[in-house]
């Protein structure tokens, strides 16, 4: 049994930008009770939360960790995500497993991308957030301006709850501004503000308010943790990690006031139907696999978050992604890399479980009275991308199952094999995060890989409509073959894809061979007349033909079917199509005027621009051909201080001018393999 009870979980994400604080944070909660007797650093690689060779090696946390520790009578799950823009997989899953998610911001650089990026992700998953401005002992480190940045960012819900004594070198230590014993006109006008922020969530209490009733300190710590998960506070600390100044004061906020199992919101799906629940220790099991880890060595780690109902060890559950139940013969609280057997996990609880194949992210597990699923996890598409050979020809059969076993651990990362090229491409978040998956491929499972940049995916499309008929004859020895199609094409709307037509009438040509008509085209469609890339957005309308009695079979409509989609779309105007991205570029504002004239020689097109501090945040729509290896440009125009995130928004064709060239080299490209 559980030492403690579901309402004394406190389950909590830390989320921010690279360099943010984030896991000296964690480090200093598991020193500060006890857990450690020793506090690690990041800078040395000795932190509880960065277990990984390769995070030890880069000196940065790379992938999800998960600890705990016990404080003030509660239970802390500790779930510390990367900050790389690279690795949002991994900040998206940490939050799904959380009740209350931390945002980390550095006094040195105030609100930076992936800590804008985290907030909005909690907020549209209906998270209450806290803020902590971090190494406020940190040389340059500037306190009323980075709580400035997040107020500016955030919004005006946001409100110190600590208030630093002093900064850099001079830092030392906090006061918490709801402790009644504090005084001072600063602290008494941040109370007035937290309590017209909090009434905001009692009709009673706003009401008595407005009418000029005073309303009680108590009154307004007892609305306190309700007002945090529905937003109308966003509490703001500060704090040293290393020297764990304001780190015990943050951890009272989150005792007190943070967001318990049994009362946040969740809701799960039958279908298309959305149902909510109200989770108990007592109620149906319901839990989500949101992280999972591949060991070569201890095997597959799922680890899952119980939002209702309670799993005992040796027992078995349903899983929604094949439906069958599986047994859960050993259940672990994990501790970075170490891990405790337990007997059950109760509704709130963080776990794990061993060498569950059948596991996958975003998995729910559930009893059978539970026949429903959590909202599967909102994972943005990868879209960086490396063409990859075996160094060694003893490693090619090694590539697929070891890629394979990467994916399983991150959602954002995608192993294909591309039809259209033929080549075998691995897909990613940005550059750094393809170099840390084919390291970890390396050192983990010993292969290794060349790479060069993928072949841009085209479509082709026609713009103009063709009519004709084409006749398969064919006897020369044995059984004949005979069919005749009259077919007309035409455009289809963008994205609209293919649509066939069966216009037949009279029963010209019989019913069973309209479907091999249909096959040909479709094989046809697969090499488009300009440079054999597949042809999409036409409607095909077969309207007439003719047949043998005894010569017509289906392979000959089949045949009937390609070649005369061939010739007629030859003379419909072919133009090729190109993937468009939506890119989303962070740089120091300094640099505008260089991204903005590159981006122009690319062919893209602003479509937004927003500040983010001292960086700029410009949104623009670029041909995927133009940015292939936007990354080292960006690097070489901001220092390295550029980031971005492109996602495929949709095709448009390929300008002429750019297009005649583009479509010469590609038949080059392709006569030079034959």
């Amino acid at each position: 049994m559980a030492k403690y009870q579901s309402s004394d979980i406190r389950n909590i994400v830390l989320c921010g930008h690279s360099g943010s604080g984030k896991t000296m944070l964690a480090e200093a909660m598991l020193h500060k009770t006890g857990v450690l007797q020793r506090l690690g650093t990041t800078s040395a690689g000795t932190t509880v939360s960065d277990f990984d060779p390769e995070e030890k090696e880069r000196l940065h946390s790379l992938f999800t960790s998960i600890l705990h520790c016990s404080y003030g009578g509660k239970e802390f799950n500790i779930i510390d995500t990367p900050g790389a823009m690279g690795f949002i997989g991994a900040t998206i899953g940490g939050i799904t497993g959380a009740d209350l998610a931390v945002i980390c911001v550095n006094a040195q650089r105030g609100v930076e991308v992936m800590s804008r990026r985290a907030w909005d992700i909690a907020g549209q998953m209906g998270l209450g957030r806290m803020v902590v401005i971090t190494r406020m002992d940190a040389e340059g480190a500037n306190y009323q301006e980075a709580l400035k940045a997040v107020q500016d960012t955030f919004g005006k819900e946001c409100i110190p709850f600590t208030i630093p004594h002093g900064e850099c070198a001079e830092f030392s230590g906090v006061s918490r501004v709801m402790d009644e014993s504090q005084t001072g006109d600063d602290v008494e006008a941040l109370r007035l503000q937290i309590t017209e922020s909090a009434v905001e969530c009692d009709e009673k209490l706003l009401e008595r308010y407005l009418g000029g009733d005073p309303i009680s300190h108590q009154e307004v710590v007892d609305i306190m943790q309700t007002a945090i998960a529905e937003g109308h506070i966003v509490p703001v600390f500060c704090m040293a990690a290393e020297k764990e100044f304001g780190v015990e004061e943050f951890m009272t906020g989150v005792a007190e006031w943070g967001t318990d199992p049994l009362h946040a919101h969740h809701h799960a799906y039958r279908g298309e139907e959305e149902i909510q629940f109200k989770p108990s220790p007592e109620s149906g099991l319901c839990a989500q696999v949101f992280s999972v880890l591949c060991d070569p060595h201890i095997g597959k780690l799922s680890y899952f978050r119980v939002f209702s109902g309670t799993l005992a060890a040796k027992s078995s559950a349903f899983i929604s992604s094949d439906g069958k139940p599986e047994k859960f013969a050993q259940i672990y609280r994990v501790q970075g890399d170490k891990r405790e057997e337990i007997t059950e996990a109760i509704t709130g609880d963080i776990v794990a479980v061993a060498k569950i194949e059948t596991l996958h992210v975003g998995d729910t597990i559930h009893c059978k009275e539970f026949d429903a699923h959590m909202k599967p996890l909102p994972f943005p598409a990868p879209m960086a991308g490396l063409a990859i050979t075996a160094k060694s020809r003893n490693d090619e059969q090694k590539i697929s199952a070891n890629l394979h076993r990467l994916m399983e651990e991150d959602p954002t990362f995608r192993f294909e094999r591309n039809d259209l090229t033929g080549e075998q491409v691995v897909r990613g978040m940005g550059p750094l995060h393809l170099e840390v998956m084919l390291s970890r491929l390396k050192n983990r499972y010993k292969v290794e890989v060349d790479t060069h940049a993928p072949k841009i995916p085209y479509l082709e499309t026609l713009t103009q409509a063709g009519d004709g008929k084409y006749r398969h004859k064919k006897q020369s020895g044995g059984a004949g073959q005979f069919a005749e199609v009259w077919m007309r094409v035409k455009p289809n709307e963008r994205g609209k894809g293919f649509e066939f037509v069966n216009s037949i009438v009279g029963g010209v040509i019989s019913g069973p061979f309209i479907p091999a008509v249909e096959k040909g085209v479709r094989a046809a469609m697969e090499k488009g007349p300009l440079a054999g890339f597949p042809v999409v957005d036409v409607i095909v309308e077969l309207y007439d033909g003719k047949e043998h009695p005894v010569d017509s079979k289906d392979i000959a409509f089949q045949l009937a079917g390609r070649h005369g989609f061939e010739e007629i779309a030859a003379g419909c105007k072919p133009a090729l199509l190109e993937p468009l991205v939506n890119m989303e570029i962070v740089f120091p504002a300094d640099c505008t005027g260089d991204i903005s004239a590159d981006l122009a020689t690319r062919r893209g097109r602003p479509t937004g621009m927003e500040q983010l501090g001292a960086m700029q945040v410009l949104h623009a729509l670029v041909p995927l051909a133009e940015v292939a290896s936007y990354g080292s440009v960006l690097r070489a125009i901001t220092q390295g201080e550029g980031t971005y995130s492109m996602t495929l928004s949709h095709y448009e064709p390929v300008p002429g001018n750019v297009s005649q060239k583009l479509i010469q080299q590609l038949k080059a490209e392709a006569a030079s393999h034959e």
